[in-house]
Order: structure tokens, then C-alpha cells, then sequence
């Protein structure tokens, strides 16, 4: 039987807005490595979770489900 195939596309990284960088100190995007875009399944589905944001929280932590990226099925670099 024929694995079905699955198509990625990039998608916009939530916990950088796309920078690829955040916080006062410039660093780079744990979420995303600094690509500012991550590798999604397709079609894309946003985080339950965060609902897309990234960060749950009253201190805004990365989420633990998607890991920041804001989105689910996302290829591991």
C-alpha cells in the first residue's frame, strides 16, 4: 500500500512575526531558526492551542504544542 504524499509549504512563523529574531537582545527565532517561516502540511491548520499565536499565558511562554511556530504538522528541520 502507497504512502499518501505530503506536500509542505511555508508558512509565517508566529512566535517571530516572520523576523526571524525576537526579544530586546535581537536573538534568533528558537521557533523557526531564524528562517522567519517554518515547513507546514498542506493544507495549513493553525495551533488549537495558541489559536495560531504562539505564546500561551499570562507571560506569554511559547506553546507547547506547536513549539511557538503557531502552526500544526510542521516539518522538523
Amino acid at each position: 500500500m502507497a504512502q499518501p504524499t505530503i506536500n509542505y509549504a511555508p508558512e509565517t512563523c508566529a512566535w517571530c512575526g516572520g523576523t526571524g529574531r525576537f526579544g530586546e537582545g535581537n536573538f534568533k527565532c528558537p521557533s523557526c531558526e531564524g528562517r522567519g517561516s517554518v515547513l507546514v502540511a498542506q493544507p495549513p491548520h493553525k495551533c488549537a492551542w495558541c489559536e495560531g499565536n504562539g505564546h500561551v499565558g499570562e507571560y506569554q511562554d511559547r506553546c507547547p504544542t506547536c513549539n511557538g511556530s503557531g502552526w500544526v504538522h510542521v516539518m522538523k528541520a
